[in-house]
């Protein structure tokens, strides 16, 4: 198995499975992912909706050559079962586990389900990286080898302190995927107190880009917990959002810290994707 590592420029995008069992549409969409990213996050009941499952997607992934990171939420299992998912991922091919806390029920198409949240997603990165140690939630050794799963964290510039992802780091994550960000000085303050923390020399940050289709696509990317700039909500409703992606993206990647970027597709071609992936890596080699 391929190691997920950050030692050179890295993009990466996301893959969200079909709401259905069709695995050719899935690997099919895969595929087109690949022809640009590096690796590929695969999205596990994003908005609290019922899709096909992350980690069934990962051999789907893993067909491609890129590597996949498996998005793990703990809202809607327990330890044990989270484990199992993580040992799954990995015997499918998956490089990267990204833990995260899930959407509310309550916001999804089905606010009745109950949710779970044994664990936080501190939790779930430290059962990981148990793991990856050969050692099951129970203290119990793996049977075989164990798996060499790179964990990784999200964050949302500008929701809350920084110092919060320091629990996330200090469970094993090694690599930090942020949320959307269309505003280069709040992504470069934020990062500047992260410098402040040390936590650029302790993990890899990439920041995400999607580019706005329109105004409402803009402000509905605020209300997610976006930074979204008033000037980038404007250009977007005059159909300037794919220039507004490249100008911020170009901006983020001349940040310390920064070692690569996570592209969000929102419905665009993934001509236009491929696009940015080559502004990004030719960003990223002008670099001194």
């Amino acid at each position: 198995m391929r190691r997920l590592t950050f030692d050179r420029f890295t993009v990466t995008t996301e893959l969200v499975p079909p709401r259905g069992a069709d695995a050719d549409a899935c690997r099919a969409h895969a595929a087109e992912l690949a022809t640009f990213a590096d690796a590929i996050n695969i999205t596990d009941g994003a908005g609290a909706a019922v899709r096909m499952s992350a980690v069934a997607a990962t051999a789907f992934v893993a067909e491609t050559g890129a590597l996949p990171i498996v998005q793990l939420t703990v809202r809607d299992r327990n330890r044990i079962a989270l484990a199992a998912e993580v040992l799954g991922a990995a015997a499918l091919g998956a490089a990267g586990v990204l833990p995260l806390g899930g959407d509310p029920v309550a916001k999804g198409e089905d606010p009745d389900a109950f949710e779970v949240r044994e664990l936080d997603a501190a939790g779930l990165a430290r059962l990981v990286a148990e793991l990856n140690a050969g050692r099951l939630p129970s203290g119990r050794d793996l049977d075989g080898a164990p798996p060499h799963l790179t964990i990784g964290a999200a964050a949302a510039p500008g929701m809350g302190p920084v110092a919060a992802l320091g629990a996330k780091l200090d469970a094993g994550a090694t690599f930090v995927q942020t949320q959307i960000t269309l505003d280069a000085a709040g992504f470069a303050a934020w990062m500047a107190e992260a410098r402040e923390l040390g936590y650029h020399e302790r993990a890899a940050f990439l920041p995400s880009i999607a580019i706005p289709a329109s105004r409402a696509g803009a402000e509905r990317l605020r209300s997610f917990g976006a930074q979204v700039t008033d000037e980038a909500v404007e250009r977007a409703a005059r159909g300037d959002g794919a220039e507004v992606a490249v100008e911020v993206l170009q901006a983020v990647l001349e940040v310390e810290g920064v070692r690569g970027v996570h592209l969000i597709g929102l419905g665009q071609p993934v001509e236009r994707l491929q696009a940015l992936a080559e502004t990004a890596r030719a960003a990223a080699a002008a670099r001194p």
